[in-house]
């Protein structure tokens, strides 16, 4: 992906673009720098036109293509969320571009925004054979490691690996978020000194998901009163009971799932990648695993299962119900004898 800001930086496009995934923050990143590129300041307006959804027909992109930029070198058009690369209707009209774009103007750029693709489809096969399709995929910890530090430096601050391990771990996922959240902490530190894991805890926005791991982690390690103390916390923020189980359910699933990978001897790495997760959710997963038996997983999960059903049928109060869980399997007392 860095070549492509190198190349554009030299004045080199290609024909076409599709940039396609769900990190949304790189993308506008790219959108952003591609545009940058191909319109000189003030010929925005004149040059650059935009179809979103069900705005975007074929024969308005081609009557757009066919239109020589006003005082600039090439036109951009920008396509997002058009359905063209997947299944139904809006494939179908996509379709109607394939013979255009064998010959399109050396006068225009088409950029495809898209959350989903289909690599089968004739379209994408058409974009890579006369321009680039990107995928922008959350990066690595490594690579949001490097970054995190590159940025902080820039910034004037340190942040250690520790830190930033912690960090990753406390906020949302997504980089909107994390940039979001990275800045409010350099802000903090007024551009000095070194970024401290009770400086994390002071500034950033715990995501619901990094409480759920909290609370599954006081389970495992069969501490009731601070797993219930976290639940109750998080019902006081009003969020929902049947979400948190949803939440319970998928790192009780991770867990179970990251031991039995490690066992058939992958790396924290490999694990992370196959379940999508970072390096240090893995670790601290297969850590967890080794405070139950596999059978004791086994049955959490189908508790998890049960809990739900329960709640769907209405046998059970959800608040109550989740709650009987956290307490299960947070007291072995409790969980050997049910």
């Amino acid at each position: 992906m860095k070549e492509l800001k190198k190349q554009w930086k030299n004045g080199e496009f290609l024909s076409c673009y599709l940039f396609y995934g769900s990190e949304t923050y790189l993308i506008k990143n790219y959108e952003k720098a591609l545009m940058d590129a191909i319109l000189s300041s003030g010929s925005e307006m004149m040059n650059h036109d935009i179809f979103e959804e069900k705005r975007a027909s074929a024969d308005a992109i081609m009557d757009a293509a066919d239109t020589l930029p006003f005082l600039n070198e090439k036109r951009l058009i920008t396509i997002k969320n058009s359905g063209f690369f997947q299944k139904g209707n809006a494939k179908e009209e996509g379709e109607k571009l394939l013979d255009y774009f064998s010959n399109l103007p050396e006068s225009v750029c088409i950029l495809f925004i898209e959350e989903k693709v289909e690599k089968n489809s004739r379209l994408y096969k058409a974009v890579t054979k006369n321009g680039e399709a990107v995928e922008f995929k959350t990066p690595t910890e490594k690579e949001l490691t490097a970054w995190l530090k590159k940025e902080c430096a820039k910034n004037g601050v340190s942040i250690e690996n520790s830190v930033i391990q912690f960090f990753l771990q406390t906020v949302e996922s997504d980089m909107e978020n994390i940039v979001r959240e990275l800045q409010k902490l350099i802000s903090y530190k007024g551009n000095q000194g070194s970024i401290e894991i009770e400086d994390v805890k002071e500034v950033t926005t715990p995501s619901l998901e990094a409480k759920v791991f909290d609370l599954v982690r006081a389970v495992a390690e069969e501490k009731p009163a601070k797993a219930i103390s976290i639940y109750r916390n998080l019902l006081l923020l009003k969020e929902s009971p049947y979400m948190v189980l949803s939440l319970i359910t998928r790192q009780f699933r991770m867990i179970f799932t990251s031991s039995l990978l490690f066992e058939d001897g992958l790396s924290y790495v490999e694990i992370g990648q196959k379940l999508e997760i970072r390096d240090f959710a893995v670790k601290e997963y297969v850590r967890q695993a080794k405070r139950f038996s596999k059978e004791e997983w086994k049955m959490a999960l189908e508790d998890c299962l049960k809990t739900d059903l329960d709640i769907k049928t209405g046998r059970a109060a959800e608040e109550g119900a989740v709650e009987l869980l956290i307490m299960k399997y947070s007291s072995k007392a409790l969980r050997t004898s049910g």
